[in-house]
């Protein structure tokens, strides 16, 4: 082992490849500031020019993009309200509110200890787990997937605190929402209304764009002044920095809860951003903080997406089974450069995995000291005046929302979950709620329905099946423990 660690950090190390993952890294960095674009966009595009690369340099400079984008796209969430990247969404329910307090260094230097500390543990998963983890993650069958969307989608009301039926109805109307388009599984239309557009559903960044980028933008507008209510900045960079180990359950716990969903494909970055946002809240001793500024939420979703990434490779390298966008795109890009996923790769070719490995942890390193340096720049958009940065930020807004599938629907689309986000918000209605459902709709139905199939509909299959009844039973005591939590807390009231 080892003797692998020194084998990769030396071809890691070497002058050709540093250079490449530098590059990656900064692409990353300003393609994760980007709302709308992110990471596997960046990769995508610049798969060809990786044909005429040696393997290694190419999956390094790939690799860095994706560490990169995840590191840049909680600038705008904590700076402006406004994901950079998916996965950084629900960044912005904490991190903006300490922005709006004069405290934007603190928020992004939390986000730069956590995203640190998560991505290495993340990496060093996949070194030592990675043959381990992908057995154990053939044990998932569709009834287990359908059990954790489920998982997902009951904590959508623990993501309302305080307005348990307003969560509920907005996590159902997430999931009529991923309902639109192709029937899956019958190949029938639904709730298309005749529109072509409408058949392949409606994509999830114009969705996220709008809700999040035009309804704060709208917000803003309205408002005027600054984003700091107080016209100037206040706090440390490093005390945010530091502070990030001050909390070490949450950032343990959100490490392992993007580290567990990273391993299992399809589930993703952006599902275990909001999961772990609404774990962490329910864990918390204080969760009446969440939403206004607490340290804790700028640490859980960012310790959990950059976790989620370095994971999902494990499916990807030893299965040839892709956990995600980024995964997928370096699976191709494996695969482009003549060599095959499985088991062989790692005893064939040592050197490039262990170099892989080594690059990927050297790269989380570097991202974070890329992001130190760029940290006191950003964080002066939130001293410039509203009605200067608004019209820009919305032109940027709106070019993310097309981009990524060049269509101008995307648009319209971005712009009517913008004012209806503006609305909902006015009204107390939580847009958590509606993300989650929206991110597990599909991946509940699809599951559902291949368990049967697989069953020959028998409906038992979710709880005789061990793995899939005890997820269950995590779902049935989050939904009854408030309940039981508070009948103990009258009955102690009553012995006194």
């Amino acid at each position: 082992m080892v003797d692998n660690l020194i084998l990769g950090l030396t071809a890691a190390l070497q002058l050709k490849q540093f250079m490449f993952m530098v590059l990656g890294t900064v692409i990353g960095l300003w393609v994760g500031v980007l709302p709308g674009l992110g990471g596997p966009v960046a990769m995508a595009i610049l798969i060809p020019f990786t044909f005429s690369m040696d393997p290694l340099s190419a999956l390094l400079m790939l690799a860095s993009i994706s560490v990169g984008a995840a590191f840049g796209g909680s600038v705008t969430s904590i700076l402006l309200n406004i994901p950079g990247e998916a996965s950084s969404a629900a960044t912005a329910y904490d991190g903006y509110p300490m922005a709006q307090r004069g405290k934007a260094k603190v928020a992004m230097g939390l986000s730069a200890g956590a995203s640190m500390a998560a991505a290495i543990a993340g990496v060093l998963i996949l070194m030592f787990a990675s043959g381990p983890v992908a057995k154990a993650a053939l044990a998932f069958s569709p009834a287990e997937y359908f059990a954790l969307a489920i998982l997902g989608l009951t904590v959508v009301s623990v993501a309302a605190l305080g307005s348990t039926v307003k969560g509920l109805a907005m996590g159902a109307l997430g999931i009529a929402i991923s309902l639109i388009g192709i029937d899956s599984i019958l190949g029938s239309e639904r709730y298309t209304f005749g529109f072509v557009y409408l058949l392949d559903g409606i994509s999830f960044v114009p969705v996220m764009v709008g809700l999040f980028a035009i309804t704060e933008l709208t917000s803003m507008i309205l408002q005027g002044g600054t984003i700091a209510k107080s016209g100037r900045l206040e706090g440390s960079l490093w005390d945010g920095f530091w502070d990030t180990f001050r909390y070490p359950f949450t950032l343990v716990q959100s490490t392992a809860v993007g580290a567990f969903l990273g391993m299992i494909p399809g589930i993703g970055a952006t599902a275990a951003n909001f999961l772990a946002y609404s774990v962490a809240q329910r864990s918390s001793h204080h969760p009446e903080r969440f939403g206004k500024g607490a340290p804790e939420g700028v640490i859980a979703p960012e310790a959990s997406n950059n976790s989620c990434i370095p994971t999902s490779l494990i499916p990807a390298l030893t299965l040839g089974i892709p956990g995600g966008a980024t995964s997928a795109i370096l699976l191709v890009a494996v695969t482009l450069q003549g060599l095959r996923p499985g088991p062989m790769l790692f005893t064939s070719n040592p050197e490039l995995i262990w170099g892989f490995f080594m690059g990927l942890l050297v790269g989380a390193i570097m991202a974070t000291v890329l992001y130190l340096v760029m940290i006191p720049w950003f964080a002066l958009i939130t001293i410039v005046r509203v009605e200067l940065l608004a019209p820009m930020l919305l032109i940027i807004t709106l070019f993310g929302a097309y981009a990524n599938e060049r269509n101008m629907m995307d648009v319209f689309v971005a712009i009517f979950f913008g004012l209806f986000g503006y609305f909902l918000r006015r009204h107390g209605y939580p847009l958590i709620s509606l993300v989650i459902g929206l991110i597990l709709g599909r991946l509940a139905e699809g599951s559902f329905h291949q368990a049967l199939m697989i069953s020959d509909h028998d409906y038992s299959v979710f709880i005789l099946r061990p793995l899939s009844a005890a997820i269950f039973a995590l779902c049935l005591l989050l939904v009854l423990w408030p309940g039981v939590k508070k009948r103990l807390g009258r009955g102690g009231a009553e012995v006194t």
